[in-house]
């Protein structure tokens, strides 16, 4: 797995015009650290599509954020530690089926992008990142989210 979108849950397709964004996508920020939560944030702020509605520290404050609010994405730091991280993941996917999951985290290593996948994230992002790296890979889940069958 790579810095990029994973294989499509098979149950997602596209319009037949290929415009899936026809209204903001809502995004939930799930970092222990409120610095990064304010940064991530101001990141995902600058894509029209996107809105983040939730910034959580914690998998509880994350869970009441995303029914309160009907969350489309997840970013999750993994860096929680590790495995708390991975928990998290693997907590989310269980509960939200339908959410795109994204994890964020400075490990570079394809045990660590495996273990993220394998718990349930769509994605996987290094850190750190530029707006550049986020966004199309944020837009890309929460198109196939909006195309859903």
């Amino acid at each position: 797995m790579t810095n990029a979108l994973l294989a499509p849950t098979a149950s997602r397709s596209t319009s037949p015009t290929g415009s899936c964004l026809e209204s903001v996508r809502r995004v939930v920020l799930i970092d222990p650290r409120p610095e990064r939560r304010a940064i991530t944030s101001l990141v995902v702020e600058r894509c029209g599509a996107l809105t983040v509605v939730g910034l959580a520290e914690s998998l509880g404050e994350a869970e009441s954020q995303i029914l309160a609010a009907r969350a489309d994405v997840a970013l999750v730091e993994i860096q929680m530690p590790v495995a708390l991280g991975l928990k998290t993941v693997a907590a989310l996917r269980n509960r939200f089926r339908d959410l795109q999951i994204v994890v964020c985290s400075f490990r570079n290593d394809e045990a660590t992008r495996e273990a993220a996948r394998t718990h349930g994230a769509d994605g996987y992002l290094n850190k750190p990142f530029q707006a550049a790296d986020l966004l199309p890979l944020v837009v890309s889940l929460a198109r196939s989210a909006s195309c859903a069958d």
